[in-house]
């Protein structure tokens, strides 16, 4: 354990040391070039882990203080909407599991189409889509709320992970990931890390997306896919059990154990759907996104929905606070620094996607922000470090920012089902122990090319249709 620990330093010291050690390329400053090696370091630092992620930031943020004096742009990220968006939303996931609102939900649809193992899919897949707008954490979504319901499901029916899980289990298992990666680019709310990709939009192509926009561009490519999955995950990894007899007594046992239906529960729904509400209207209102996920928070408190405490305890909001807003500060300050402006000239100078046209240009830089998925272990180090590479190729071939924006922002978590590693919620799936590496890797190979094939040839014309280029 030391001697790995040890490689990750020397790897997370040792790169930046390099690209310091290196000239400084022609069209780069000087400044520039030294906010670039750590902001390398940071990446690499997230992506290897010697330190939680917040530790690693903070150390980040130190250098850049002490050594390039850049403290005010570089804590700057934290009084950037995004992070607070996302540190909020952390606080709506906990009312959803503390209420025991989401598995009410569960429940209820178990009840009305949990008659087959199909029904049952269709059932996790819409209980997970409906709270997705208000977690941003996949992790806590589908692994805290929605899977240990199903799983708890499975274990009732006999199927346990190893000889019984073909029962049923291995399904809702592989179906549970592959939905979860799905829901979460229904939504900017629905996984942090889109608030990267956009902010990278912002700094990079000048575009800005709105939480509607967002929303009405994932619509049609997102839900046609989501509702392909169960079906398709059930041919290709079909259960042995097809129909579930006593789903009524399941869902009114699980139902019983919740009991009535609290004033507590009951104001988080409004409150959720008042939030759902404001966000889906800011072009009309003119209302901030942050703003109202703030307004829910400070609402649900006052409503004792959530209590004080019920924050302070949820230590993903305050650490993804502090590396978020971190990470967020210190592109801010490479965009100052004219990095990007630097690197769209000398990508544009070797790479040329200007003679293929747009639609081939679009479809390469697709396939390559999905090829290179195999050595991202999060779709945080994937989006902090190689989407701005791909905003950067993509303005240097003149291609429009915001399908370009779109296609990657959208693509972001559905391209990590390549593998199980990808994204923070495959781990946790993956390691419940009911589906092999291979099948895991197999069956999310096809559906990124499902959502491939729809992105290109509904998704484009769909938001030309919409207007959006």
């Amino acid at each position: 354990m030391r001697e790995k620990t040890a490689v990750k330093w020397a790897t997370v010291i040792g790169m930046p040391l390099l690209i310091l050690a290196a000239p400084v390329p022609g069209g780069f400053t000087l400044e520039a070039w030294r906010l670039f090696a750590v902001y390398v370091g940071a990446i690499l630092g997230i992506m290897l882990r010697p330190l939680p992620e917040p530790a690693i930031m903070l150390i980040a943020i130190t250098i850049v203080s002490l050594w390039l004096n850049k403290m005010n742009a570089v804590l700057g990220g934290y009084s950037n909407g995004t992070a607070w968006l996302v540190f909020t939303a952390f606080s709506l996931s906990k009312a959803f599991s503390g209420t025991g609102l989401g598995q009410r939900i569960a429940y209820l649809l178990i009840g009305k189409i949990g008659r087959s193992a199909l029904g049952l899919g269709y059932a996790l897949t819409i209980t997970d889509t409906i709270i997705s707008p208000a977690t941003p954490s996949n992790t806590a979504r589908t692994g805290g709320i929605v899977y240990p319901i199903f799983e708890s499901l499975s274990r009732a029916l006999g199927s346990a992970p190893g000889e019984t899980g073909r029962k049923i289990g291995s399904y809702l298992n592989l179906l549970a990931y592959q939905v979860s990666m799905t829901t979460s680019c229904l939504f900017i709310t629905a996984t942090a890390s889109n608030v990267i990709v956009l902010h990278f939009a912002k700094d990079i192509l000048k575009v800005e997306v709105s939480w509607m926009t967002w929303a009405a561009a994932a619509f049609v490519p997102v839900a046609l896919v989501l509702a392909i999955i169960p079906y398709a995950t059930y041919k290709l990894y079909p259960p042995e059990i097809k129909h579930i007899e006593n789903y009524k007594e399941i869902s009114a046992e699980g139902l019983a154990k919740l009991g009535a239906i609290s004033k507590r529960e009951k104001t988080l729904a409004v409150l959720f759907v008042l939030a759902v509400v404001g966000w889906a209207t800011t072009s009309l209102t003119g209302f901030n996104a942050t703003a109202i996920a703030i307004a829910f928070v400070a609402a649900a408190l006052v409503t004792k929905v959530l209590t004080w405490d019920d924050i302070l305890k949820t230590s993903g909001a305050w650490s993804t606070l502090i590396w978020y807003g971190g990470i967020i500060g210190l592109a801010t300050a490479l965009s100052q620094a004219k990095f990007f402006v630097a690197l769209a000239k000398v990508i544009g100078n070797n790479v040329d996607l200007t003679t293929v046209g747009q639609f081939p240009a679009f479809a390469i830089i697709l396939f390559v922000s999905i090829a290179v998925r195999y050595v991202f272990a999060s779709t945080a180090a994937y989006a902090t470090s190689f989407v701005p590479v791909l905003f950067t190729i993509g303005l240097a071939a003149n291609l429009p920012a915001m399908p370009l924006t779109l296609l990657l922002g959208i693509s972001l978590t559905w391209g990590a089902l390549v593998t199980h590693y990808g994204g923070a919620c495959g781990p946790v799936l993956f390691g419940v122990g009911y589906v092999d590496q291979v099948t895991w890797w197999k069956v999310g190979t096809i559906m990124v090319a499902l959502h491939y094939v729809v992105t290109m040839l509904i998704g484009f014309p769909y938001w030309k249709l919409l207007g959006f280029y």
